[in-house]
């Protein structure tokens, strides 16, 4: 199981040589490419070649890029081998309303129950009130509980003033890890020959990433842990340090289905878990993660 999510912030050339990644700065570096999860390229003086990107491709590593202001801007995803892609694609695009309605309804309880744990992990306010929204959440949050959490979750967690539309480093922060985990879920969708501009709620025609954006609900809160138990170190900015910090919740340790796993493999649980529901037309078994406190993942 690929382990590894390599961030490269210096001049680099990234090629292929006997199944290994290598990475020539001063010296030469190699990564065995069936251990990689993720590859950030941070530095505008990268270069990879085409075989190192059609291997890795091959392999479901989302490798990220980054644009001027060194903020993810794309992610190479796999195309063509999932096994079966017609079938995967029929069992998506016949999912019924009224189960597309649940699935909303467990994405947004979960959301809110894991901002709910956040502003209880640091002593916050509104956790009473975040906790009740979380049980009133209906088939298809029609009552739209999940936008008055959001309100209060993030008064709660960052000030009467904070607003997400606001361009600064907070928001650049939640901005960046959330760029992070949006790619990862992209390429386990395509992984398993799902089309990620279908979503369950989004459906946005000019975004090729609906579901992505659907399935990434309940994974926010562990990018906003990070975000504000590190104000102090935000002050001088969103820095290659910080960046490279956020790039390691991949690693962080996720509590889903009664297991522990790192965030990285979540997510692909999650994802599979969703191609089960679409297949039996069910919202029963999908599995999403459940807020602890921020540790590394110990891989056994």
């Amino acid at each position: 199981m690929a382990f590894r999510n390599l961030y490269i912030q210096n001049p680099a050339r990234l090629s292929i040589a006997k199944s290994q990644l290598v990475i020539q700065q001063e010296e030469r570096y190699t990564v065995p490419v069936e251990d990689i999860s993720s590859i950030m390229i941070e530095h505008k003086q990268c270069t990879i070649t085409a075989p190192a990107l059609s291997f890795l491709a091959e392999h479901q590593v989302a490798v990220f890029t980054c644009d001027q202001k060194h903020l993810p801007c794309a992610v190479v995803l796999p195309l063509g081998q999932y096994y079966r892609k017609l079938e995967a694609l029929e069992s998506q695009l016949h999912v019924r309303t009224k189960t597309k309605a649940r699935l909303w309804q467990k994405l947004m309880k979960q959301k809110i129950e894991n901002q709910a744990k956040v502003l209880e992990l640091n002593h916050c306010k509104n956790i009473a009130e975040l906790n009740f929204l979380a049980t009133q959440v209906t088939e298809g949050d029609k009552t739209f509980k999940e936008s008055r959490a959001a309100r209060l979750y993030f008064m709660g967690l960052f000030g009467d003033k904070f607003n997400r539309r606001n361009e600064d480093v907070m928001n650049g922060a939640l901005n960046y890890g959330y760029a992070i985990i949006r790619g990862i879920i992209a390429r386990d969708i395509c992984a398993y020959g799902f089309e990620p501009a279908f979503g369950v709620f989004h459906k946005n025609e000019l975004n090729p990433f609906n579901l992505a954006d659907d399935l990434i609900e309940p994974f926010r809160a562990y990018v906003d842990l990070w975000v504000y138990e590190h104000q102090a170190d935000l002050k001088d900015g969103l820095t290659p340090k910080n960046k490279q910090a956020l790039f390691q919740l991949l690693f962080t340790e996720v509590r889903i289905d009664n297991e522990f796993h790192s965030l990285s493999n979540a997510v692909h649980k999650s994802v599979s878990s969703y191609t089960t529901c679409c297949r039996n037309n069910s919202a029963a078994g999908l599995k999403l993660p459940e807020l602890i406190p921020l540790v590394a993942h110990e891989y056994e």
